[in-house]
């Protein structure tokens, strides 16, 4: 049974989860971690985690919807980490892939938000795109404040910033990205990443892999990125599944509590 460490069920177009979450088991799904990318996102998940046992969230501001964050905001992230299945802080990073994003606010809600994760004390899930030396230089000073470990949700970055980060014992999350035929870092990537740091995602509703490429994501599609990802390191589906699995116990530690 696989554990998507990454969706957002909160989106729209889900409508009500209730017929989704309801077929986990038979989907091959044993926990789903809605993540947080505003505070009214991660309100939201924190509702659908008090009303499904196998639904878990987490709580932050996403770079792209970071304008704005001020402290009192931030102080409402707090209250909800306490909450006893809020499991990590995030999505927050740094993201630069469009041209008109204020890099300033980004690297100040950036900072912010990893004051609350120390605070928290719990992981953080990290989004991280086109933005891998402004990363590196703004995250490496907090690396000994994230005591409880830190996700790169969505790799997508060269093998050389995995082996910097993987030295960095931070975990790899992956999405269905690398079931797509352009994707030619993945196989370089997934190798090399420890088989105790890796996890394995949807970041539904997007990012849908193949063969369903170009329609709705969903948590169940989770076992082709996991197909894919054995494919590349040559293990089987079973072990694969097997160790991501136990992986996001341990990262999302507060799932066993």
């Amino acid at each position: 049974m696989l554990v998507d460490a990454h969706a957002h069920l909160t989106d729209p177009r889900y409508g009500d989860v209730a017929g989704l979450v309801g077929n986990m088991e038979s989907d091959g799904l044993e926990k789903i971690v809605t993540v947080g990318f505003d505070l009214a996102s991660s309100i939201e998940g924190k509702v659908l985690a008090e009303r499904f046992e196998n639904v878990y969230f987490t709580c932050g501001v996403h770079p792209s919807d970071s304008k704005g964050l001020d402290e009192t905001q931030v102080q409402k992230l707090l209250e909800l980490t306490r909450h006893p299945k809020c499991v990590a802080v995030g999505e927050i990073g740094l993201d630069y892939h469009y041209e008109d994003t204020d890099r300033d606010a980004q690297a100040r809600a950036l900072r912010l938000q990893l004051e609350l994760v120390r605070q928290a004390d719990l992981p953080v899930v990290f989004h991280l795109r086109d933005a891998y030396g402004d990363f590196d230089a703004q995250v490496v000073p907090y690396l000994k404040k994230l005591p409880r470990g830190a996700v790169l949700h969505c790799y997508s970055g060269s093998k050389e910033f995995a082996l910097q980060y993987v030295r960095r014992d931070f975990y790899f999350s992956f999405t269905g990205s690398i079931t797509f035929k352009n994707n030619r870092t993945a196989a370089e990537v997934l190798p090399i990443v420890p088989r105790e740091r890796l996890l394995v995602e949807t970041d539904c509703p997007y990012l849908t892999p193949e063969p369903h490429r170009g329609t709705l994501n969903y948590p169940a599609y989770v076992r082709f990125v996991a197909e894919k990802a054995a494919a590349l390191r040559g293990e089987t589906l079973e072990d694969l599944t097997a160790y991501t699995t136990n992986n996001a116990y341990r990262f999302y530690h507060k799932m066993t509590q």
